[in-house]
């Protein structure tokens, strides 16, 4: 009797195991579980849990900010409430005058230069726009609660006024905006139903005496330790290779490419590239429009414009191209 059973036993364990393994092996798990709240869900016409490019309402470069995963698609955590991208390398990236990207609990560690638990006006050394839409409370200081969106799960600060703006006539409506209705009615100061250019983005600028920010021990000069952005940032301003900024070297805008032996000649192809371009257009924004718009660049997205194969590797080539785009954009638009 008990040497018939073990083996039926063992079948239905391998039947049992089998079936999991089949369930497994079908595919990726649904998009969003049942009952998972989800952002953007009433743009999901056909309700497979996810939307894509021709379901979007709204721009191409905001599709592309919540695209993290670059598929022409957004599921999973792109659009499931209280994710946030995972740009943990942004500081490694960052240009002064650019967005505030670091949203994390060392960014917030970084700023917070006195330890009281949120950043004022004075410890900020960014945009407005991100200190505006951070501030949820409207209170004048961003919270560590409201820095890493832990209160409100609909924050939607990476979506830009300039990408909202889908059809470009200066403001955004409510058909337009992608967050909650109440982060729509505290940046309406006006309540008049529509979200302005300077509800949203305020002074575009950070602030006016920007060397005076950073110097936070207001010793006159800024060390790496005070340092916000990208290393290499720092290097093209620190002309005498002391490990220190002076004002004069912290408002340089000119640099020349690193010649080190670390950069390859698709680096060295890109930035050449990159510098011309980014020139450029830096131009063309203070002509035509007088605006300051480096982050709405979208050569900085491919970053290989010019690229040729028998340069080297993409990735140096987009490294340069970026790294001169950015300083050749500061170039043309010239003072702000």
């Amino acid at each position: 009797m008990s040497t018939a059973v073990a083996p039926r036993a063992i079948l239905s364990f391998i039947i049992f195991m089998a079936a999991v393994g089949t369930g497994s092996a079908q595919g990726p798990a649904p998009a969003q579980p049942r009952g998972q709240r989800v952002r953007f869900a009433e743009m999901d016409t056909n309700n497979d849990g996810m939307i894509s490019r021709r379901e979007w309402r709204g721009s191409d470069r905001s599709f592309e900010v919540h695209d993290w995963n670059h598929d022409n698609m957004l599921s999973g955590d792109e659009i499931r409430t209280g994710s946030r991208r995972d740009d943990s390398g942004a500081i490694d990236r960052a240009e002064p005058g650019e967005p505030y990207a670091d949203w994390t609990p060392r960014g917030f560690s970084s700023l917070d230069h006195n330890r009281d638990g949120r950043l004022t006006r004075d410890e900020w050394h960014f945009d407005y726009e991100s200190f505006r839409r951070a501030d949820h409370n409207r209170d004048g200081s961003i919270s560590r609660a409201e820095f890493l969106g832990e209160d409100d799960a609909e924050d939607d600060r990476d979506d830009r006024f300039d990408y909202l703006d889908a059809n470009k006539d200066g403001r955004i409506t409510r058909l337009e905006w992608h967050g909650t209705t109440e982060r729509f009615q505290a940046l309406d100061d006006d309540r008049d139903g529509v979200l302005t250019r300077r509800e949203v983005r305020g002074p575009d600028e950070p602030p006016a005496d920007l060397f005076s920010s950073v110097d936070v021990n207001r010793d006159n000069r800024v060390t790496r330790d005070e340092w916000h952005w990208s290393r290499g940032s720092f290097d093209n301003r620190d002309r005498n290779r002391d490990g220190v900024l002076t004002r004069d070297e912290f408002s340089s805008q000119r640099a020349t490419a690193p010649t080190t032996p670390s950069r390859s000649e698709a680096w060295k192809q890109g930035y050449a590239r990159g510098l011309n371009e980014g020139r450029q257009a830096g131009k063309e924004d203070k002509q035509l429009r007088n605006q300051w718009d480096l982050e709405g660049q979208s050569e900085l997205e491919s970053a290989d414009s010019g690229y040729d194969a028998r340069f080297g590797v993409r990735a140096d080539y987009q490294g340069g191209y970026r790294e001169g785009f950015r300083l050749g954009y500061r170039e043309g638009f010239g003072p702000r």
